[in-house]
């Protein structure tokens, strides 16, 4: 959930993105085994290992064209693996070597980007002495002789890096390891990783065997090349070399029946509508651990919206049965429910999470909270949730100087899987029939411990900053701002300004003429009791107090770049909404 560049108010404040719907295109994968015969795992084998051998043929070829590569390489290399395979199977490998190629360019782009923002950032506080701090950027310097020299080095093998990623970049050069990169490393640690030589090549081979074959709408039972029947029967179309090898065990046209059968366990509804209507499914066997996997991927139809229904009545449903605001942290996520008018309503609920340990655990930790979160958007009988913009995308060497306290942060946010949580939960929300917003994460930590936190606090239990900032980023989602009431502007009297402090004989004191916001310094007017001409010192009026208050707190004004028409919630007279705020 990419962050574009950042637009800030005259103020210096970020000026916040509105809300949005997150979309999701309905495509879903669902997941099987296949118990396989012996005559089945020598085929595929064989399938697998001569597609391998296609694919990495092609995707050298595609590297090696880089950048320039046109619509006549493009055809030139379907129609060599055509002459070897089938159109169908060169069309899936030469889209998986352009998707790949891709990939490994927007990998490249990104990569040189945070290089160029690190190498600004280091030059920046290299540009401030030792434990300074820049008058007008305030940009602080590193705080030790030592830190410095260890980011002067640092800055050298910066500017090195980015040299040569541009230079590839410029030549349309990339690196792909099909297998992956991670995999091929652990062959030289194989103590350490616990394999031995001969569980390594097995890992190496089942990674970088592939069969896979794109679905074809209008084709019966949406593939040709991998076909499922709707009673569970597999039939593969092999090439010609592998039919001629395996002629006793297939047809006329070179299809191989399957000994095993295919039964869905999760989604399998989904699947026979779309098989049954032929309409595309893609299809990638696989195998792990000696076990064979089979994927079937799919976009199901989606119904036709009625005329007249734009963004802004989406997001008008959407926000009809109130929404729950969540907050995302490194352990565990806040929820609160909220209203259709922005209210919380009950009380906060906390989801712990441990994204430690492996990936598998970790995606099972996303897929928990998701669940939960679904479970209790349900329950309370809110139609959306609201999730902020969390992209973490301001590069390394901007979030702390390389000591413990800036390595522990940035091991922190690395470890939260934001991209993952947010995919995942607007893929079980839109199947739960549940409305994702998304909202400018800005200031709402700040916002929430300000104006909820201690409004939501009970003498029984306290409101912590995440669960303020839950309301803060719900009430977003709805459009509302992060204040609780709306302002009642009392006018002051035109009369003399009187000092907000006592003063003493002798010093200055800086006056405020109510109504103009301007400072006159002049000596006050000081006054005994035994001069008749004369009146006492009076005490300095409340909306008087309040303003010197303001102007003594710069932080006071931190909101108004987004409120303009209003002021700070803690220093004005206020009246309550015709709405009054759940218990």
């Amino acid at each position: 959930m990419a962050a574009g560049s950042v637009v800030r108010s005259v103020s210096g404040l970020r000026v916040l993105a509105p809300p949005r719907l997150a979309e999701h295109s309905g495509a879903m994968a669902i997941r099987t085994r296949l118990h396989l015969s012996r005559r089945d795992e020598r085929v595929l084998a064989e399938l697998g290992e001569f597609l391998g051998e296609l694919a990495s043929r092609d995707l050298a070829e595609r590297i090696f064209l880089g950048a320039g590569h046109t619509t006549e390489d493009f055809a030139q290399r379907k129609r060599e693996l055509t002459a070897l395979s089938s159109s169908r199977w060169a069309g899936t490998i030469t889209r998986g070597s352009n998707d790949q190629w891709a990939l490994a360019r927007r990998a490249q782009a990104a990569h040189l980007a945070e290089l160029e923002q690190a190498i600004a950032t280091v030059s920046a506080r290299l540009a401030v002495p030792v434990g300074a701090c820049h008058s007008t950027t305030r940009i602080e310097g590193y705080p030790s002789q030592a830190a410095r020299a260890a980011k002067q080095r640092r800055l050298a093998h910066l500017q090195a890096e980015a040299a040569r990623v541009r230079a590839a970049w410029e030549q349309g050069h990339v690196r792909v390891v099909r297998g992956g990169r991670r995999l091929l490393h652990t062959r030289l640690h194989l103590e350490q990783a616990g394999l031995d030589q001969a569980q390594w090549r097995r890992r190496w081979r089942e990674a970088r065997t592939r069969i896979e074959a794109d679905g074809e709408s209008g084709k019966r039972h949406g593939n040709q090349s991998i076909q499922i029947t709707l009673d569970g029967a597999i039939t593969i179309k092999l090439p010609p070399e592998l039919a001629a090898r395996h002629a006793p065990w297939c047809d006329a046209h070179g299809r191989y029946p399957l000994d095993a059968r295919c039964a869905f366990a999760y989604r399998d509804r989904q699947w026979r509508a779309q098989a049954g209507a032929h309409r595309a499914v893609g299809y990638r066997i696989a195998f792990e651990d000696g076990r064979c996997y089979l994927t079937a991927s799919f976009t199901p139809a989606r119904p036709d919206l009625p005329d007249g229904v734009d963004d802004a009545a989406l997001m008008a449903a959407a926000r009809a049965g109130g929404v729950i605001g969540i907050d995302h942290n490194s352990d565990h996520l806040a929820a609160w429910r909220l209203d259709a008018h922005g209210n919380p309503t009950g009380r906060p609920h906390r989801i712990d999470v441990d994204y430690t340990g492996t990936s598998s655990r970790r995606d099972a930790q996303v897929r928990h909270a998701c669940s939960r979160l679904i479970r209790l958007a349900k329950e309370s009988g809110a139609t959306a949730l609201v999730i902020e913009d969390l992209g973490f995308d301001t590069g390394r060497e901007s979030c702390g100087w390389n000591g413990r306290s800036g390595m522990a942060f940035r091991r922190t946010v690395a470890g939260m899987p934001v991209a993952k949580f947010a995919a995942r939960l607007v893929a079980m929300a839109h199947r739960a029939h549940l409305a994702v917003i998304v909202v400018d994460p800005a200031y709402s930590s700040r916002w929430g411990a300000r104006h909820w936190k201690r409004a939501t606090s009970t003498k029984r239990e306290k409101t912590s900053g995440h669960q303020a900032a839950a309301v803060v980023i719900g009430r977003r989602g709805q459009g509302l701002g992060a204040r609780r009431r709306a302002e009642k502007t009392v006018p002051r009297k035109q009369t003399e300004a009187v000092p907000a402090h006592p003063v003493r004989e002798g010093r200055r004191c800086a006056t405020t003429h109510p109504g103009t916001g301007t400072e006159d310094h002049r000596p006050p007017a000081f006054t005994t009791q035994s001069d008749p001409d004369r009146t006492p010192t009076a005490r300095a009026r409340p909306e008087d107090r309040a303003h010197d208050a303001r102007r003594r707190r710069p932080h006071a004004t931190a909101e108004s770049a987004q409120h303009r028409s209003e002021r700070a919630t803690d220093v004005q007279t206020w009246t309550q909404d015709s709405l009054p705020l759940s218990d």
